[in-house]
């Protein structure tokens, strides 16, 4: 009777497929019995599809009297059901209160930091695992070009998402704090949500399209893949989740491969000719301190004497720390490309100024700077561990959709040069110095 009853309580909080998805995952966590869910039976249940810590801890807040002196022996379908509601529908007060339910407490009014970050990595790994075993995921397209998700990397993106929390975090902190924190980190409410979903629909035999598809990928599709043997990829599959959360939505959907120092050269005019007209692009640097850094930037490239983009381009460091720099709108000196100039400088650089940059690449190539101070972006820090690095290996990627091509007649009428299809080529002469006839054909506003 008592199941029965629940089952009336939560008709109204589900729709038809929902509540069927939920009944058989209850029984299937169960063994089939009715009112004989366990919490011990729920852990080994659930911990054959997420980690089992994160099993743990929720099975631990489910199974916690709501009232002092009752006991939860065997779990009713509606507080079951309960999780799965919370990530749906659920407020950020219901979403914080299943958290602290979720962690160790001492106290009715503060929560434990460690706590928190140890839930963050659980919900991390038991993601990527879901991914991993789902029929049809993009992740495995990730996988086979070797980005692996370990213990260092899946931890520092932990530590990456408590960053919102405050700069100085303390042990024990107050719960408005985590409130605060839940409504300033929008990435992990959607990792979260998706973690639970699929627990559910899995256990429920549910395929995941009675879910709201998510609006906005969590992971990129991987869009023109190198097709190289010898390609070890710089960064991780945390790297990707999380520097993908930070990009303007409308590219969140579709990173495309455009150039690896280890297999196209360290070569400034290819690493060039394959970034130009490309649209927004990443950068990943290695530097020979095995630090790992970057930046967004949200214009296509194009050789000219001014400071493009806008503010949403972005710095980053990836290793040893995870941390990204917002504009401050301070200047508009978000990115920066010029060749062959006696007068300015000649490379590729991002925040900051003339010869004190956030982010500098020598047209050289191998040789780099990241300041002190850079006030083009918010809390920035140095990205390298020296102010002037070494490259071992970068990386540029495109995120989004190719932009679409001019035609090969221009509006006002002149052809493009045969030198605008070939921008390697173009790159090499704009190193050389080599005026590009065709340019002196161009109205002069032409490309900028």
């Amino acid at each position: 009777m008592g199941n029965a009853s629940g089952k009336r309580e939560t008709d109204n909080l589900y729709n038809s497929e929902e509540l069927r998805m939920l009944e058989s995952a209850y029984k299937n966590a169960s063994g089939g019995a009715l009112e004989k869910l366990t919490q011990d039976r729920l852990v080994e249940t659930w911990s054959q599809t997420i980690e089992r810590s994160l099993a743990e801890s929720t099975a631990q807040y489910l199974f916690t009297p709501t009232k002092p002196g009752q006991q939860c022996v065997n779990l009713q379908l509606k507080k079951f059901g309960e999780p799965y509601y919370i990530m749906e529908r659920g407020t950020i007060d219901q979403k914080m209160q299943m958290l602290l339910g979720s962690m160790e407490r001492s106290g009715n009014d503060t929560f434990n930091s460690k706590q928190l970050e140890q839930y963050i990595y659980s919900v991390i790994k038991s993601y990527v695992h879901l991914e991993s075993t789902a029929k049809n995921s993009g992740i495995k397209e990730w996988h086979d070009l070797g980005f692996n998700t370990t213990e260092r990397s899946a931890a520092t993106f932990a530590k990456g998402l408590m960053r919102n929390l405050g700069k100085e975090l303390e042990h024990t902190m107050p719960n408005d704090a985590l409130e605060r924190w839940l409504h300033v980190t929008p990435q992990f409410l959607q990792i979260w949500r998706e973690v639970f979903s699929q627990l559910y629909c899995r256990h429920g035999g549910s395929k995941r399209n009675i879910i709201k598809e998510m609006e906005i990928p969590i992971l990129p599709a991987l869009c023109d893949a190198p097709q190289n043997s010898h390609y070890r990829p710089i960064i991780e599959l945390p790297h990707v989740l999380y520097i993908n959360a930070q990009l303007p939505r409308e590219h969140r959907h579709k990173w495309r491969f455009l150039f690896s120092s280890k297999i196209n050269g360290e070569s400034f005019s290819t690493m060039l000719g394959k970034v130009l007209d490309k649209g927004p692009t990443l950068f990943f640097i290695e530097d020979e301190d095995q630090y790992i850094f970057g930046g967004y930037a949200s214009e296509t490239w194009s050789v000219k004497p001014q400071f493009g983009g806008d503010d949403s381009s972005l710095l980053y460091t990836l290793s040893p720390a995870m941390r990204c720099f917002s504009a401050t709108t301070y200047n508009n000196h978000y990115q920066y490309l010029n060749l062959n100039q006696q007068t300015m400088p000649n490379g590729l650089g991002m925040g900051g100024q003339f010869d004190f940059w956030g982010l500098w690449i020598d047209c050289s190539f191998g040789d780099g700077q990241s300041v002190e101070s850079c006030t083009t972006y918010r809390d920035y820090v140095q990205l390298s561990k020296r102010k002037q690095f070494k490259i071992r290996n970068m990386e540029v990627w495109a995120v989004g959709d190719l932009p679409v091509k001019e035609e090969d007649e221009e509006g006002d009428g002149h052809k493009r040069s045969v030198l605008d299809g070939n921008l390697e080529d173009r790159a090499m002469l704009e190193i050389a110095g080599k005026k590009m006839h065709s340019d002196g054909l161009r109205e002069p506003n032409m490309d900028d």
